[in-house]
């Protein structure tokens, strides 16, 4: 006689969910992600997903909470010198399934309510180490301390960039730890407080008078606001002044504005980068140079830059391969200088900091909006300090 087996649907399920939407939602954004790729990755079917949550905005709010509670256990523990929290919260940044930077990258698509209160659980859940960093230099004041804090974690958060080149995991903890601790380091903070108190200020813009720059520039704008795919042709033309054909004469659609946008970035970070290299022979002096360019890019068009950081998986297929070969090209100049300057460093790991270096620096520009020439001081110091460089702040290592 055949016994019949029964599957029980485990206790966890509803957690189970959670997490490969957080994994969905990190590797293919908010709106790419597909309900249909998330129960298959817990072994089931749409509907039966839908019996735990009502739709994506939901999941996502799922999403964040969760690693927001991560966030909670990692920096909410028993209370540790700064040295001890970093070394935790990276060993726990690095273990699988750790949900990374959501909030960062998709609190535009919650509900209003929703992502207020997110907002505050965060913010709280950060505070533990904002306080082991204010205990360890008791010199800085509280904008400089929230300067470091927000370095620090967006260096525990980059930790895909570790994980996703295969680093043996002692050496990727080790490197991590450094550069977080390094960032909490920094000294010579003076135009930090300028930054935090001007943050509010309002900013005064000039549309370009050339009509294709506009539609480019309304673009970047809303891209950045509410999301690539939350964003219409007819929206980006009212942003511009430029309804009807006339928008289509330019562009034949949104992909194609898109694709502009993050081209004509990945060319100015290059072209930078090659006047550096033909300028000196000395590889630290050009390093310097491609730091203090993507810096000032991230300050004067950081919109555009995080375009191409976060929504070049809407780019079309087609169109998508020659953007990486370029992205991975400019990315390769980088590991190249740094493995000159820090010969410690083998090729993978110096591609995994130089990210680390480009992820922080773009992620802490929009928390110190103030004046542009503060804040490319703050941002040219935290990313000499992931890179293990000495910068602004006067640090060296690895000379």
């Amino acid at each position: 006689m055949t016994e019949t087996v029964v599957q029980r649907r485990p206790r966890n399920r509803k957690q189970l969910i959670i997490a490969a939407a957080a994994r969905q939602f990190e590797r293919r954004g908010f709106h790419d992600a597909a309900i249909a790729d998330i129960a298959a990755d817990v072994g089931i079917t749409g509907p039966a997903l839908y019996r735990h949550f009502r739709g994506k905005q939901d999941l996502l709010a799922a999403a964040v909470e969760f690693e927001i509670e991560q966030l909670e256990a990692t920096y909410g523990g028993p209370r540790h010198a700064l040295g001890e929290m970093l070394e935790d919260a990276v060993a726990t940044a690095l273990r699988q399934g750790r949900a990374s930077a959501l909030w960062e990258r998709n609190q535009a698509y919650l509900d209003p309510p929703g992502r207020d209160t997110l907002r505050e659980r965060y913010e709280r859940a950060l505070r533990p180490l904002h306080e082991a960093i204010a205990a360890a230099r008791p010199d800085l004041e509280e904008p400089a301390v929230a300067m470091l804090a927000g370095g620090a974690h967006a260096v525990v958060s980059s930790n895909p960039m570790f994980s996703r080149r295969k680093l043996d995991h002692t050496r990727a903890r080790m490197l991590m730890v450094e550069a977080a601790a390094t960032v909490c380091r920094i000294e010579e903070l003076p135009a930090v407080e300028r930054a935090m108190s001007a943050r509010d200020e309002p900013r005064g813009r000039i549309m370009p008078a050339a009509r294709r720059e506009a539609i480019l520039a309304a673009a970047v704008t809303l891209f950045a606001e509410r999301g690539y795919q939350a964003v219409g042709m007819d929206d980006i033309g009212t942003a511009a002044g430029i309804t009807g054909p006339t928008l289509y004469h330019h562009f034949p659609g949104k992909s194609a504005i898109l694709v502009t946008v993050i081209t004509r970035c990945l060319d100015a970070l290059y072209f930078d980068v090659s006047g550096a290299l033909s300028g000196t022979d000395d590889s630290a002096a050009a390093l310097d140079s491609a730091l203090a360019s993507f810096v000032r890019i991230n300050v004067e068009h950081g919109d555009a830059l995080s375009a191409l950081l976060t929504e070049v998986v809407n780019v079309p297929e087609d169109e998508r391969a020659p953007i990486r070969r370029l992205q991975h090209d400019y990315a390769s100049e980088w590991v190249a200088l740094l493995t000159r300057v820090r010969p410690d460093l083998t090729g993978p790991e110096a591609e995994a900091l130089s990210r680390t270096a480009q992820s922080v620096i773009n992620r802490m520009r929009r928390q110190l909006p103030g004046p542009p020439e503060d804040v490319r001081i703050q941002l040219s110091s935290l990313g000499a300090a992931v890179l293990g460089l000495p910068g602004p702040s006067g640090t060296e290592q690895h000379r």
